[in-house]
């Protein structure tokens, strides 16, 4: 059974901090200009109004506090388990679901891959964290 009583709030937190970190790493010092030719941007053209980091941060609370629901609901308590509930769900439903935008309107699919990346690593590392952190 779901139960919000069983969700760790510390840990969604947590979660949607290293989301926003490794966000930030990624597509800065990482594969930023890789990212940005790809994109066809400029670091000018991408100057970010603070509400778009509210948003982000609002999006990555909600995704961290799903994955923490979901991983609960498998009953993983190992971090290996848990790992693999967060594989599984961003495959299954972040990268399969953004595949298919990306086939039919969204960026070319070297983009759609840096981006799925980045996530699957945020959902392994924090599927495992949430398992253990309960």
């Amino acid at each position: 059974m779901i139960s919000f009583a069983a969700v760790n709030w510390l840990a969604v937190i947590a979660g949607m901090v290293v989301s926003m970190v490794l966000g930030a790493f990624w597509y800065g010092p990482l594969f930023g200009k890789t990212w940005l030719r790809m994109i066809g941007k400029t670091v000018e053209e991408l100057e970010a109004d603070p509400m778009d980091y509210f948003k982000t941060a609002v999006a990555s609370f909600v995704a961290m506090l799903i994955l923490s629901l979901v991983v609960t609901s498998f009953g993983a308590q190992e971090f290996v388990d848990g790992l693999l509930v967060g594989v599984l769900t961003f495959v299954g439903f972040g990268a399969a679901l953004t595949f298919v935008y990306t086939t039919f309107e969204g960026p070319p699919e070297n983009v759609w891959l840096l981006y799925s990346i980045y996530q699957l690593i945020v959902f392994a590392i924090m599927g495992g964290v949430f398992a253990v952190w309960a």
